[in-house]
């Protein structure tokens, strides 16, 4: 968060705001808030108690209130997922899959969800700088890992990065709900293969499905991509 702005994107408020939720509709929750204060960047962590939502400076108030005020009510285990540089801190069900989380906890709604087994590559994530399939991996296992997602790729919403600003000069995109897909297997592509041939895109981009049937644009917006 080194570069100051006065435009706020829908992305930088999601992550500025850091509001964190888990369970069925508001549920358990922790608060991480990413935010400026007073012209200065800077990180500020709250945790919210599931039961009376009042929050707290550290984990271990949290849990200090919940045993006294909540007594016989065991708190729910935290995880610590790092997504796109940022902390979160959350309570997660152990058969919640990433791509849930990411949607429907973090309200990260760049990662699609298609087929939701692993065939299309509409939910793919950089994971550790590899690509991965959101909806196959299960979100209590991410910890300690760091995650990427589109939200991630441009410069606070402001900028386009090199890889999507080759998919909109080459429109490659036409209903644009397996973009991110491709943009995340693109992404992970060039920072490990700075120029790849095109028999190379092709091979990268083998996992992703476009039912637009927009592979041609897709692959030359991806070799253009590595040239620049």
């Amino acid at each position: 968060m080194s570069k100051e702005t006065n435009l706020v994107s829908r992305r930088e408020f999601l992550k500025d705001a850091g509001l964190v939720v888990g369970g069925a509709t508001v549920g358990s929750a922790a608060l991480l808030s990413a935010c400026k204060n007073n012209g200065k960047s800077g990180s500020v962590t709250k945790y919210v108690c599931p039961l009376d939502s009042k929050e707290f400076d550290s984990l271990q108030a949290l849990k200090d209130h919940y045993a006294s005020a909540h007594e016989g009510v065991a708190l729910p285990d935290f995880k610590t997922l790092n997504i796109n540089g940022v902390d979160y801190s959350l309570i997660i069900n152990d058969y919640w899959s990433l791509a849930w989380v990411l949607r429907e906890t973090l309200g990260l709604y760049g990662t699609k969800v298609g087929c939701d087994m692993g065939q299309c590559g509409a939910c793919t994530v950089i994971v550790d700088d590899k690509p991965m399939y959101a909806c196959l991996l299960f979100a209590c296992e991410m910890e300690g890992k760091k995650i990427r997602t589109v939200e991630g790729l441009a410069d606070y919403g402001n900028k386009l990065n090199k890889v999507q600003q080759a998919f909109h000069d080459a429109n490659a995109t036409q209903c644009g709900f397996c973009t991110s897909g491709f943009l995340m297997a693109a992404q992970a592509l060039i920072e490990r293969n700075s120029s790849p041939s095109e028999d190379e895109v092709r091979h990268a981009l083998s996992g992703h499905l476009c039912m637009c049937q927009n592979f041609k644009k897709t692959i030359e917006a991806v070799v253009a991509a590595g040239g620049k």
